[in-house]
């Protein structure tokens, strides 16, 4: 078992830059304050969620505040410091203007950095690939730190500090990774051996504003009034997930990161200190509603449970009036060819039998137009009670035949 982790916590009531500033210095005090992750003289790497050129208030993207504050203490450190990502939609510079980034940049003297130039690293231990094409950049780094923002995610439940590093891989190889890996729990593997690589020594999460419903873009703007941070990734998503009423165990990267013994998923075991994180948490927070893999306990044969998982998982639909026809989603989609059409008649706009359900399209989609709709079955059949009342079955049968083979022992 792993150690107990340390995950501080610190609310802050808005994103004024003084107020940020304080709340992550304090946040940092139990770890030793940003001295104890940076030298004098050492390159720093911030990685924050820049996933594309969203407004800030839409809350996609790590708010520039936060950017601000972390620069600024790697600086009094003694560090040099880059800003990096490479985003899904968007060139990184237009990106980071219209995430706010600029005047962060300009007050700062921090340079961004791009991460279109690949380079090849070997994976320790990986568990999907030996060798990753990733930013060169990670290499040229001799610190990372990771600035995500906190907010739901249609495909993995939740994308947080572990998922942050998926932003390492250049450009368009982030939507062949997800046809290649089309099941979340292998792309959740891909993602930890990134962080492998990557190897960011702390994670700095934005909770201030965070996003639920429809993440990671289409999403709605919640407060939590908070700033998160601790070296082991893993904990701070899992004490995010308490923080929103997420259960730990629908987050494929956090299942992922238990079953590979990557940081520490137990509550019981992660020590937070700082402010009462229960007074941060929020019941009625709104999460991803795809459904938990319950089927596996369905006692039926596996094409069965295909099909089924197939009509029980979210759909993209193109949005008549809100599509704008740019071609976005067809473009990025990772199946070629494209498995959505927009300009196509309705009916035919999306290939289902060749759709892999990485929702690309819906991230991508600048105008909000694909929402991600339940099929018939997942809106009629109550699946969740049909697997719950199966796997009771399937424990009563388990019980009985244990008992028939204790008496049979017993003769």
């Amino acid at each position: 078992m792993n150690a107990p982790a340390l995950v501080s916590l610190r609310q802050v009531a808005d994103y004024d830059p003084d107020l940020v500033l304080a709340a992550l210095r304090s946040c940092l005090e139990p770890f030793g304050g940003m001295k104890a992750f940076v030298r004098p003289g050492q390159r720093v790497l911030l990685k924050p969620n820049l996933l594309g050129g969203f407004a800030v208030e839409r809350a996609v993207t790590t708010h520039p505040s936060v950017v601000r504050a972390a620069v600024r203490l790697a600086q009094e450190a003694g560090g040099r410091v880059f800003v990096g990502d490479s985003p899904s939609l968007g060139h990184l510079s237009g990106v980071a203007r219209a995430a706010g980034l600029a005047p962060v940049l300009e007050e700062t003297g921090a340079q961004l950095l791009d991460f279109s130039e690949p380079h090849d690293f070997d994976v320790p231990t990986s568990r999907v690939a030996p060798r990753l094409t990733l930013a060169k950049a990670l290499l040229e780094a001799d610190v990372v730190i990771s600035l995500p923002k906190l907010k739901t995610h249609a495909q993995m439940t939740l994308t947080g500090a572990l998922k942050n590093q998926y932003g390492c891989i250049p450009g368009t190889l982030k939507s062949q990774w997800h046809f290649r890996l089309q099941k979340p729990e292998w792309l959740a593997s891909l993602i930890l051996d990134v962080n492998r690589v990557a190897r960011p020594a702390l994670a700095i999460m934005d909770a201030v504003i965070a996003m639920e419903g429809h993440g990671p873009t289409s999403g709605r703007p919640r407060r939590l009034g908070a700033l998160l941070a601790s070296p082991d990734l893993a904990a701070l998503d899992t004490l995010a997930c308490h923080l929103i009423g997420l259960d730990p165990m629908r987050v494929p990267l956090l299942v992922a990161a238990r079953e590979q013994a990557y940081g520490q998923t137990d509550l019981q075991q992660i020590h937070v200190v700082g402010d009462d994180w229960q007074s941060v948490r929020q019941a009625d927070f709104e999460n991803v509603q795809q459904p938990a893999d319950v089927l596996r306990l369905v006692p039926l044969p596996k094409p069965a449970l295909a099909w089924l998982r197939r009509q029980w998982t979210l759909r993209p639909q193109i949005i008549d009036g809100r599509c704008t026809h740019c071609g976005i989603c067809e473009k990025g989609c990772p199946v070629k060819p494209a498995a959505i059409h927009p300009q196509a008649a309705p009916g035919q706009r999306l290939d289902d039998a060749r759709c892999i359900r990485c929702y690309c399209c819906h991230e991508f989609c600048p105008s909000h137009g694909i929402e991600l709709r339940q099929p018939w079955l997942a809106r009629h059949l109550p699946l969740d009670v049909l697997a719950d009342r199966a796997s009771r079955l399937v424990g009563l049968f388990s019980a009985a035949r244990r008992r028939s083979r204790e008496v049979l022992a017993k003769k």
